[in-house]
């Protein structure tokens, strides 16, 4: 990109398939030698971690205020690390971008708490130039009526989308983001996953994506794939597999718009609300590889706050107990590298994503408890 040379080449064995924003918080390893570039991507990492926590740590004392709630409060953060920590420990595995995203919208969801909807819209303009998948808060701020918002998220994504041609103008006088287009992002479709050499496969377990399990679940075995795994339940094709993924996506899209239809709400069900978006955002996504989960932090953090606060929601309890089942009991880590393979083609990431957005729709359709409507009050 500095030297104005084509970034999107499908020739490359990992192809860089993100927006071209995606590149410029890495240019300063440019820099610097590559020997340190690893070691200071794990610094940065555990810096963003640290400040993840802290933030989440003052939210949780403002929803379990004062000394009588210490027990709740440690009871939450012990039960959150059983869900989480293995997707947190898949954003390191990984040493991809994933603690950027985790950053902007662990932000984004912290400032919807506070109604300063401007800077979510800020947050996630740059998340949708960064991955395009934050582009989905842009139709629910419309649909909250939040229009401003929705404004600067778009002039926000537009901007951030024209810093590298600006920057870093290519030889050939093209955009950027229309290299991307033409070169990735033109071959997505919603009906089946893509499938772009060089860079995305439509058979792939480590995409966890909607679409991609339903694919996965639907295709008959094939030994010629790379980590294949017989998880093929029915067998669909064409038509048939395309009506299947989009009554999936629209089932999706309907929880969502539930999740987030009451604009006038409390700070911690706003939390909730932007949790259920990411969980959206996740299922949508043409792929979602297992180190995009860390987001999950959101929506896993809002459904433990509240189980907390009133263990008698037995609804709640059993998603969270089925997400733990599928997420940390089904690590490798503890089943093994082959019946973890398995258990991911079959999808297990995505239908724990599946039920954190059922579980944060059934607790943001509940009426609130009299003290969370006093604590937002004041």
């Amino acid at each position: 990109m500095v030297d104005g040379a084509e970034i999107y080449r499908t020739s490359d064995n990992k192809a860089f398939t993100y927006p071209p924003f995606a590149a410029i918080p890495f240019l300063p390893f440019l820099a610097l030698p590559p020997e340190l570039h690893n070691t200071l991507w794990y610094v940065v990492n555990l810096g963003v971690f640290f400040y993840v926590f802290r933030q989440l740590t003052g939210l949780v004392q403002r929803w379990l205020p004062g000394e009588q709630n210490l027990r709740l409060r440690r009871l939450f953060w012990a039960c959150l690390l059983l869900l989480v920590a293995r997707h947190i420990s898949s954003v390191f595995e990984s040493k991809a971008n994933d603690i950027i995203m985790l950053l902007l919208m662990f932000e984004a969801a912290r400032l919807a708490t506070l109604n300063r909807f401007s800077s979510v819209g800020i947050l996630a303009g740059i998340g949708a130039a960064f991955k395009a998948t934050p582009w989905l808060f842009f139709p629910i701020l419309i649909w909250q009526r939040r229009f401003i918002a929705a404004a600067i998220l778009f002039a926000a994504a537009m901007t951030a989308h024209l810093v590298p041609d600006i920057i870093f103008p290519r030889h050939d006088d093209n955009s950027w983001t229309f290299s991307w287009y033409t070169t990735f992002l033109s071959r997505v479709r919603v009906d089946t996953p893509v499938d772009a050499e060089g860079a995305w496969s439509a058979w792939n377990l480590l995409n966890q994506s909607l679409t991609a399990t339903l694919y996965r679940l639907s295709t008959p075995f094939d030994a010629t794939l790379v980590d294949p795994n017989n998880v093929n339940l029915w067998t669909l094709k064409d038509s048939g597999l395309s009506i299947l993924n989009i009554s999936a996506q629209l089932c999706v899209l309907l929880l969502l718009v539930l999740a987030t239809q009451h604009r006038e709400t409390t700070e911690l069900r706003r939390f909730g609300q932007a949790g259920a978006v990411l969980c959206a955002m996740l299922l949508l996504s043409p792929m979602s590889s297992k180190s995009h989960f860390g987001v999950l932090i959101v929506p896993f953090s809002f459904c433990v706050i509240e189980l907390v606060r009133d263990p008698r929601r037995l609804v709640i309890g059993i998603h969270l107990a089925l997400i733990f089942m599928l997420g940390t009991l089904t690590s490798k880590g503890i089943i093994g590298k082959e019946l973890g393979n398995i258990v991911l083609a079959y999808g297990s990431i995505t239908w724990l994503t599946l039920l954190t957005l059922t579980g944060s729709l059934y607790l943001l359709r509940r009426p609130p408890a009299p003290s969370e409507i006093q604590h937002s009050l004041q």
